[in-house]
């Protein structure tokens, strides 16, 4: 049996108006410093990577000069890939301060905004112990700490207007429904199904209103779409997005993960993942049902990217589940800590943080490493700065590029089509993405050494070959 407990306001509990504000205030500084520490750490500890802090970055970057976006690295138009006009943005950003940590900070303020604006939304519903907990547990959740420490993504800016989206709908606020619906479809273009579910959850909340405000909702889901599928087919020369290959249509074209058909248990790893951080209890919302589109065709899909818990796509879920227990705990109360739904909310605490520590563990630098810039990093700077004129184009292997992008063309050197260059840069750090293997590496420097014209510079790790004029970089084991 559970308690329903009713919406708690500030001054029903002794609290005054300015003191209200104090948890929210305390959130948004320690999630600003707690995920901005995590990636500037990463960034000055060298671990982000052209995929994806460097494509992103180019596309600020092309955005920034007044030109639709651009990455080399991706050798591709944006938005022939994904459309995500909002980061335009990023194009302002980037003309105020050409440097992709522009980029991470941001991020860094969008998931500090989703967050506080949870913890408020808890304060004001369910009390300021429960939103307390919500603050530990949205700071430690997997799903924001994966998309943290994986360089930056768009769905960054879906994060806040899903959060927005949620407590408009419990507010019964359609303005704001309609504001963060639009936001969202100029995201990503999966995110026009979220608005879907967001008018079938406006017309189970309201069921007396009738289905005009639905189906605007429903509308804008459907444009949302709609005018996605077409932009991305102009701009991607394909006729279509190549991501619908690995839901039928035709096969993964140009994309870097193949195509897995099994039927396999990890498959609903995300479902799991939106099940612990919903602490089970925010099943009971309605807000959950905003989860299912992602859930599903992530299910569905044949890209194993999609099922893992290692890269961004739990983000957009994070707001929902939280607002979800929120929205739970307000109608029906606390579970009883000895009843079965008390017991499965436990461990889908235990579990969602247990899966964040770790993830931190694992993939963040150490505060030592956060405050001071690794060998590496400064090795790739100093090399560009001493050997490589402005403007030049330089293939990099996945770890390097982000480095130069502000003052260098940059390409991406990996095995199979190789970009035509000036110079190739690379380092023997092992990567978790796009390596060059080691044989490909010895043969460029001993190419260098040994052809006329060409040169061979390094600097601890890193290695800087630069050739007789622009050419295919020859990143073979021959």
């Amino acid at each position: 049996m559970t308690q329903p407990s009713p919406p708690v306001e500030g001054s029903r509990v002794g609290i005054g108006r300015a003191s209200r504000w104090w948890l929210p205030a305390a959130v948004a500084v320690v999630g600003f410093c707690w995920f901005g520490a995590l990636s500037i750490g990463r960034w000055n500890d060298g671990h982000v990577a052209n995929y994806d802090l460097g494509i992103f970055a180019q596309g600020a970057q092309s955005w920034a000069h007044g030109h639709l976006p651009v990455s080399h690295i991706r050798g591709m138009r944006l938005l022939g890939d994904h459309f995500s006009p909002i980061l335009v943005i990023w194009g302002g950003l980037w003309w105020l301060w050409p440097d992709p940590r522009v980029l991470l900070l941001t991020q860094t303020v969008l998931l500090a905004a989703t967050l506080t604006l949870i913890v408020a939304v808890a304060q004001r519903r369910i009390g300021t112990r429960a939103a307390v907990a919500i603050a530990v547990i949205g700071l430690l959740s997997r799903g924001v700490l994966t998309a943290d420490l994986y360089d930056v993504h768009e769905v960054a800016f879906a994060a806040p207007a899903v959060a927005i989206l949620c407590v408009a709908l419990l507010r019964r606020d359609f303005r704001w429904c309609v504001m963060a619906s639009v936001a969202l479809v100029l995201t990503k273009e999966d995110l026009g199904l979220t608005v879907l579910a967001a008018g079938g959850c406006w017309w189970l909340l309201n069921r007396r209103d009738g289905w005009r405000k639905p189906f605007i909702l429903l509308l804008i889901g459907v444009l949302g779409l709609l005018t996605a599928m077409v932009v991305i087919a102009h701009f991607s020369g394909g006729g279509q997005s190549g991501y619908l290959g690995y839901f039928g249509s035709g096969g993964p074209r140009g994309m870097t993960t193949p195509a897995d058909h099994s039927i396999t248990p990890l498959r609903l790893l995300p479902v799991a993942l939106f099940l612990a951080t919903t602490m089970i209890v925010g099943c009971r919302s309605v807000l959950a049902l905003l989860a299912v589109p992602t859930l599903l065709w992530r299910a569905v899909s044949s890209n194993e990217h999609y099922w893992s818990l290692d890269f961004h796509y739990d983000l957009v879920l994070w707001p929902i589940a939280l607002l979800a227990f929120v929205d739970a705990v307000q109608r029906h109360g606390l579970p009883r800590a000895r009843s079965v739904l008390g017991v499965l909310a436990g461990v889908g605490v235990v579990t969602n943080v247990a899966l964040g520590v770790w993830e931190v563990r694992l993939k963040a630098a150490t505060p030592a490493q956060t405050l001071a810039t690794a060998p590496v990093v400064r090795a790739i700077q100093r090399l560009a700065a001493e050997h490589v004129p402005a403007g030049a184009r330089i293939g990099t292997q996945n770890d390097v590029g982000a480095y130069l992008v502000a003052r260098y063309d940059v390409y991406s050197l990996h095995p199979g089509p190789s970009p035509t260059v000036g110079y190739a840069m690379f380092t023997s750090e092992d990567t978790w993405a796009f390596p060059l293997p080691v044989c490909a590496r010895d043969a460029l420097t001993a190419k260098g050494r040994s052809t006329p014209g060409w040169q061979v510079w390094q600097d601890g790790t890193v290695t800087l070959v630069k050739f007789a004029s622009v050419q295919v970089a020859p990143v073979t084991c021959r």
